[in-house]
């Protein structure tokens, strides 16, 4: 399995006052892989983004290389669980991401077909604590199997990197005391 830490800060101000997605990631080695950030801000839903309606607003995220190289673009609609659109940097389609559930995703290719569920090649633990440069952080651990191919790793990426978009989660944690499993 290849391995990915996807963390985001965690600290008090974060958890009351972070309206806008960020993750950095990296791999088993510590090596900077991505930094996923959205693209334009919540505009008129910022007030929804402090609350349990986080997960319903839109998300446009860019996920970027170390170098600045841009990865994939990752985007949600609003709604309650609407597909989440993985696209490459000049906006093609690579696939959806579709939740039946807060830990059930499934895979689609650009046409719709459905390809698998991302527990079939992925696995991913939520919510552990690190400290990063000093920082508190939040760590997921991803596990990806280094033999999926196009365009299930890319799928499997994206739904590792933007999980709390992908599962309806969105921005704010305090609305949801049973988030993250021990």
């Amino acid at each position: 399995m290849s391995t990915l830490y996807v963390e985001q800060p965690w600290t008090a101000m974060s958890l009351l006052f972070r309206p806008h997605y960020r993750v950095e990631v990296f791999d088993e080695h510590d090596a900077p892989v991505a930094v996923v950030r959205e693209r334009t801000g919540a505009g008129l839903q910022l007030p929804l983004r402090y609350t349990g309606f986080s997960g319903w607003t839109t998300f446009d995220l860019d996920a970027v290389a170390p170098n600045g190289q841009p990865l994939m673009q990752i985007s949600k609609r609003f709604g309650r669980r609407p597909h989440v659109r993985v696209s490459t940097p000049q906006g093609q389609l690579i696939g959806t991401i579709k939740t039946h559930g807060a830990w059930r995703q499934s895979l689609h290719d650009a046409n719709g077909q459905q390809l698998c569920f991302f527990g079939d090649i992925g696995r991913i633990e939520t919510g552990r604590r690190a400290k990063r440069n000093g920082r508190r952080v939040r760590r997921d651990h991803v596990q990806i199997n280094p033999t999926a191919a196009e365009p299930l790793r890319s799928l499997a990426f994206a739904c590792a990197v933007a999980f709390d978009v992908v599962r309806g989660t969105g921005t704010s944690h305090l609305s949801n005391s049973m988030d993250w499993p021990a």
